[in-house]
């Protein structure tokens, strides 16, 4: 179905530690918090504070607020949500969003139980998760040693992973038409792309893209020397040389003629736990076959990064502009070209497929990010490419992003960036921004947790992910129009993954007493339980829709189809970690700690 922004728009897709609760230590597994659930940090002083109460009861049941003194500091009763259709528990909500004092706070229910302490704080509530979320992207380099002075914990470092990437062969020759000497490429430079070591230009495109949009939007976030990071101290903003290094690996995805790589990866799937960096290094690996989808997400990711480097590094910027548009040419020369899902012997069975068959969503969002960075330029192919966006059935188009509808990151990167395109064009993209936030602040409102996804929906693999990628939206809608429902939205989300959820836990790592602490991450668990997982991991969460796990549970209801604790070697369906669910935690954590004084309250 075409979506422009002339149509309606559908979303059918879619501070302070508590002293009083010690966290866990390494190897200790999440418990579950009680019946009343709140956010385990805190809350804005003048956000909406809303706990989800499980208990049976259908009338309402009264509540107390108590300060770290026990003294009571306000007072009220729950109201009936009754049953909840994504968790299949009969809820409660407990509102004391006006208790607006600062402090160290408890809920108590009556005949229920009491919360975990949480803050109520008028200062940013997560002041070192954003760096924390970031080296994510450090601990998953690959093609250079991991050093221990830039790891949260030292037993992490270890050797390069797959510093042969700078020379791999095309799986059975497909890159090779000449019938000459085999063809190899040269895709050094990258993050493991999640749970496993391949890398996938349609991942990572939206990944980066992220991190990128970020950096249009708040050029402070993450600025030379903010970050653990080798580069820190270059001039270039720590954010930037993350992603550079990262992307350096999908120029090389195009052979000397087609198109590009649809992924690289080992011909079998490696051990878990790998303890041996030789022996993983040993295993064969090859680019597989190519596809339209990864020529795009060529095109796109070095444009964008060609514009944001420009300013710092040009040698750079002109090479990635260059590897840019030769992409984007041979897509166009083979629009519809998809990656084979069939077990046909196209490729090995060492990584993920990413098969996706609709192309024309990569090649609007491609276009967008060429056209940008033309006009940034003042290329002459900016007239071609901006014909390319505003002649696409995509033109506009709002909603949700994930690596297989990338229409939307295309959108929001023309709302980002300064162009010539007609004022009514971006007025309309502007007004179908607030109408999807205004459906995402609805939709959060009928749930009894609030999560931003319809209850009667199935969950998705990575559920959490969609969760932070509508919080992004809900951001980007607040900086357009200023309405505080969406910036509250956005805070109530974060209540979610940090506890306000079925499964009564934190998704993030190290972050609430009742948090998670074991991820499906092939280095990571090699050091479990010894050495905790680092801070600031999001897991994937709940997955009712695609189970080919043998631990996340079936028959559940779609919020509590998760594996439980220690089980993650096996839970990659609703456990794993990745590089496109923590790149959108980076950006809407640093959103929600840049806007902290427009939700305060005295």
């Amino acid at each position: 179905m075409r979506t422009s922004l002339f149509l309606p728009l559908s979303l059918a897709l879619v501070v302070a530690a508590v002293p009083a609760e010690p966290r866990p230590g390494p190897g200790s597994a999440p418990d579950g918090a009680g019946p009343v659930l709140v956010n385990q940090i805190g809350y804005a002083t003048g956000a909406d504070k809303i706990a989800t109460v499980v208990a049976t009861a259908t009338k309402p049941l009264g509540w107390q607020l108590r300060d770290d003194k026990g003294r009571t500091v306000a007072s009220g009763s729950t109201r009936v949500v009754g049953a909840d259709k994504a968790s299949g528990d009969h809820v409660h909500q407990a509102d004391f969003s006006r208790a607006t004092g600062e402090g160290v706070r408890r809920l108590t229910v009556a005949g229920v139980g009491t919360s975990v302490p949480f803050t109520v704080s008028r200062k940013p509530l997560y002041p070192d998760l954003g760096r924390e979320a970031m080296r994510y992207f450090y601990f998953h380099r690959m093609g250079t040693p991991v050093e221990a002075e830039h790891l949260q914990y030292a037993a992490h470092a270890h050797a390069a992973l797959h510093p042969g990437d700078n020379s791999v062969p095309c799986y059975k020759n497909w890159c090779d038409k000449s019938g000459g000497k085999a063809q190899r490429l040269n895709v050094a430079g990258s993050w493991a792309d999640a749970g496993d070591f391949g890398v996938y230009p349609v991942n990572h495109a939206i990944a980066a893209w992220t991190l990128l949009n970020l950096y249009e939007r708040e050029r402070t976030a993450y600025g030379d020397g903010s970050l653990a990071v080798p580069e820190r101290a270059n001039g270039v903003p720590d954010i930037l040389d993350e992603v550079a290094y990262g992307s350096r690996f999908m120029s090389g995805m195009l052979p000397k003629a087609g198109l590009a790589s649809h992924k690289v990866h080992n011909h079998t799937w490696s051990a878990f736990p790998v303890k041996d960096i030789a022996a993983e290094n040993a295993m064969p690996r090859s680019a597989m076959p190519p596809s339209t989808n990864a020529t795009y997400a060529v095109a796109r990711t070095n444009a964008q990064l060609a514009r944001v480097l420009s300013p710092f590094d040009t040698k750079r910027a002109d090479a990635l502009w260059l590897s840019a548009q030769d992409a984007w040419r041979r897509a166009e020369a083979q629009p519809d070209v998809d990656y084979p899902e069939a077990d046909d012997g196209t490729d090995a069975e060492g990584g993920g497929d990413y098969a996706d068959t609709q192309n024309s969503d990569d090649r609007y969002a491609a276009a967008a990010e060429l056209y940008l960075t033309a006009e940034q330029r003042a290329d002459r192919a900016a007239t071609s490419y901006g014909g390319a966006v505003t002649g696409s059935a995509h033109y506009g188009e709002i909603g949700p992003v994930d690596w297989s509808h990338a229409a939307a990151a295309g959108t929001l990167s023309l709302l980002a960036v300064p162009s010539g395109l007609p004022a009514a064009d971006l007025a309309r993209m502007r007004a179908n921004l607030r109408t999807a936030a205004d459906s995402l602040v609805d939709t959060q409102r009928r749930e009894g947790y609030p999560a931003l996804i319809p209850g009667a929906d199935a969950y998705p693999w990575g559920s959490n992910s969609a969760v932070v990628n509508r919080m992004m939206l809900l951001g980007t809608a607040y900086d357009v129009g200023h309405d505080r429902r969406h910036l509250k939205a956005m805070h109530r989300a974060m209540d979610y993954l940090l506890g306000t959820n079925a499964m009564r836990i934190s998704y993030v790592t190290g972050y609430g007493r009742h948090r998670e602490t074991d991820l499906h991450d092939r280095l990571a668990w090699g050091q479990y339980p010894k050495t905790p997982y680092p801070e600031g991991w999001l897991s994937g969460g709940p997955n009712s829709a695609l189970i080919n796990d043998p631990v996340t549970p079936t028959g559940r209801p779609a919020a509590k189809s998760y594996a439980g604790p220690g089980t993650a070697p096996s839970a990659w369906g609703s456990k794993e970690n990745t590089i496109n669910w923590n790149a959108p935690l980076v950006w809407v954590v640093t959103y929600l700690n840049s806007t902290a004084p427009d939700l305060t309250a005295r």
